[in-house]
């Protein structure tokens, strides 16, 4: 798969085939400035509450 999407980008263009990449400046862009804190992907992270 990979040696027919480099055939393709090097007759057609680079970056004409990507794999499964939102465009810049879609709606479905990360945005990184409204992503939450990761409070529970580290157990060190956790709130402890007493």
């Amino acid at each position: 798969m990979m040696a027919t999407i480099d055939k393709l980008n090097r007759e057609l263009g680079k970056g004409t085939v990507q794999m499964g990449l939102p465009c810049k400046g879609s709606a479905w862009s990360l945005r990184s400035e409204r992503r939450t804190p990761r409070y529970t992907t580290q157990w060190n992270e956790l709130l402890i509450v007493k």
